[in-house]
This record gives structure tokens, sequence and C-alpha cells, in this order.
């Protein structure tokens, strides 16, 4: 039990498929039970033409992939995975049935314009998208994630590059970021001290390592903006757009999973079609 509600276990959820045999041509297989809603959504624009009525979330990358393997050649179960930093560190599976994002994660994909606009006009819904425009600039929103997720991204990566054992860090926008300077700054030192931890860990396996070296290492997958949306966790690229837009005043307050979802709905695939192609070629 959770939160008063009953956890589904990993069997159950490897064997729900059975229940929609009659209701899915094919059937989808993604990481995440809190990712099923909008993968839904994006995976309908995507297969307009392919009868499914559910997708199956499996708790975790570890069970996709050995679903993945162990239904190897079936046409009928297709199998896709967030590229986190696997191809960063070299641990892609390499599997025909089992698809990779080329974004760290489905959420990634969420942070386009038309979706955006869409959340802003429930606030507005007048507002004609040439005064959007003039409102705010989606460019040097992102250029807002570079200067402030990136050191953080490449920490990530470090921690599960060495083993460090180290959650993630608890982002909260407001208390973490200036935006109203430029450019935008850390304002607290939540996030250093969280740095300086993961320092410390890193020296503890070789006391020549550093963070900044380490860190300096890996610039080259965040070298430009477009590097940075790929690279950069979703989830916290979308923490910072939801600050940036409730700080403009251009949305209401919502937390993150009602912003996720609304991001969903409207979102451009065309950044996908690599995805619907390279899964119709497999189950052709």
């Amino acid at each position: 039990m959770n939160d008063g509600f009953p956890e589904l276990t990993d069997s159950f959820l490897l064997g729900q498929d059975i229940m929609y045999t009659q209701f899915n041509n094919i059937n989808f297989y993604v990481e995440d039970t809190d990712q099923e809603h909008f993968y839904f959504n994006i995976l309908k624009k995507l297969f307009p033409n392919i009868l499914f009525e559910k997708i199956f979330p499996l708790n975790g990358k570890g069970n996709v992939v050995t679903a993945a393997k162990e239904t190897n050649g079936n046409k009928s179960k297709v199998y896709i995975v967030d590229l986190d930093f696997d191809e960063i560190l070299n641990i892609k599976e390499n599997e025909e049935n089992l698809f990779y994002l080329r974004r760290y994660s489905i959420e990634n994909y969420l942070c386009h314009k038309t979706a955006i606009f869409e959340i802003i006009r429930e606030k507005t819904p007048k507002i004609k998208d040439s005064e959007i425009e003039a409102l705010f600039d989606l460019e040097e929103l992102k250029k807002q994630w570079k200067i402030l997720l990136t050191d953080l991204s490449s920490t990530f990566i470090i921690i599960q590059k060495y083993s460090l054992g180290k959650e993630y860090f608890g982002l909260n926008c407001p208390r973490d970021f200036d935006i109203r300077t430029v450019p935008p700054i850390i304002k607290n030192q939540h996030l250093p001290n969280y740095l300086n931890d993961v320092e410390i860990l890193l020296k503890n396996i070789d006391n020549r390592f550093s963070l900044n070296a380490q860190i300096k290492k890996l610039k080259s997958n965040y070298n430009n903006i477009a590097n940075a949306v790929i690279n950069i966790p979703g989830k916290y690229i979308l923490l910072l757009l939801k600050h940036q837009l409730e700080s403009m005043k251009l949305i209401n307050q919502m937390n993150l999973e009602s912003f996720t979802y609304k991001l969903s709905k409207d979102s451009c695939v065309n950044d996908l079609l690599y995805l619907k192609n390279e899964i119709n070629d497999f189950i052709r």
C-alpha cells in the first residue's frame, strides 16, 4: 500500500496486456506509471491508424528491457524507453523491439511552442498568437535552461558513471533560482551544497578527481541549446518552464503533473516522427 492505494506489482504490470488482447492490435510498453497517460496521448497522435486502447507501464527501464529481450521477434509488442544518459555513458541496449527516445525522456518533447501557447490560452482564451509572441521568447527561456541546469545535469551523469549512490537534486525553482536577473542566477546554497556533497563522494573514489574537471569533460553534450534540451532531464526543464511562465503571470498556478499532462494534449509530434518510422518498419 502507498498513500492508501494498493501498489501494482511488477508481475501484474507484466501480465495486464492479456486483458486487452481484443482492444489492442499493438501493445506499447513504457517505463513509468506516471508517464502512462501523456505517453498515450502522444502515441495516439503518432499512430492514429493502429488500434490500441491502453499502453502498459512496466515500472522501470530494467523491466522494459528484460521484457523486450524475452519477447524479441513478437511484432505485436513494442517497447519504448527513455534515452536518459545511456548514449553518453555508452550503455544502450540493442534489441529489435526496443526503441529509444532521442532525448533524455518523453518530457523533453513537451516543451513545444504550440503546447505552451495552448496552456497560456487556458488563462486568457482570447489572446492571439502574435500577442503571446510579444510577451515571451521561447528561445530566451531555453537559454535560461542551459545556463541554470547544465552543471546539475552533468553532475547527474557523474553520479551514475561513478556509482556514487547520491539521489538526484530535489529542484525547487522559486527557492533555487532567480530568473529576474540577466543572466539568471542560483540564489541560495541548496544547489552549491549539493554539488559540494557530490565532490566529496567523488574524491572518496580518487582524491585527484574534481567535480568541475569532470563537468568540463561533458560540456560537448551541452554546447548549444539544442543539445541542452536533449540531455537535461525533461522533468527539470518542465519545472523551470512552469516557473518561468508562472513568474510572468502567463499561466495559472498548477502542479507539475497537471502542467505536464496539459502539454502532452497539445504537443507537436513532428520531433517524434523518427520513432513512428522505426516502429512502423519493425511491425510491418
